[in-house]
């Protein structure tokens, strides 16, 4: 049984701790927002600003960009990397011998399941939206209003399979 000075210890801490919380996480955000980052980095922490992000026109009419972000999809390894696409833009189906996750970061990125892309089959995936394509599962996807930026990771190594007979890309 706790004495009656251990309980207005844990309080006097308990009550500290509710008082410093938010001067805390300001405090983190400032050293984050600073150069604190390198020192993270010794400490082993990795991580990439959106001003450290280099993208690569991989495609235009429509513009698709691609920005890795971790790893190398075609090595062994996780990985990660973020694809910036315009409205117009279609995947035909395809398939990856690896488990995917998506995350829409902004913008509504539709995606179907199937061996032949079908519009009625596409599902909306709007910013914030989350989903997993499991490995072999035929898939496809497009961008059909306004621009999408997404993130999708997975470990390597990994390839992009066209299904034969899932119609073309734009």
């Amino acid at each position: 049984m706790r004495s009656e000075e251990q309980n207005r210890g844990a309080a006097f801490r308990m009550s500290t701790f509710s008082i410093l919380r938010p001067q805390a996480f300001v405090l983190i955000a400032v050293l984050c927002g600073s150069g604190a980052g390198v020192a993270l980095a010794e400490e082993g922490l990795r991580g990439m600003l959106p001003s450290d992000i280099t993208w690569d026109q991989r495609r235009s009419t429509p513009d698709v960009f691609y920005a890795g972000i971790y790893g190398d999809p075609a090595k062994p390894g996780p990985y990660a990397f973020r694809v910036r696409a315009q409205a117009g833009h279609r995947l035909a189906p395809h398939t990856h011998p690896d488990e995917r996750t998506v995350t829409v970061l902004s913008g509504t990125y539709w995606s179907g399941v199937g061996e032949t892309f079908a519009d009625d089959k596409l599902q909306a995936f709007p910013a914030a939206s989350f989903y997993v394509i499991p490995a072999g599962v035929p898939h496809f996807s497009a961008v059909l209003e306004g621009e999408v930026e997404f993130q999708e990771a997975g470990v390597g190594p990994s390839s992009h399979d066209l299904v034969k007979s899932g119609g073309g890309e734009k």
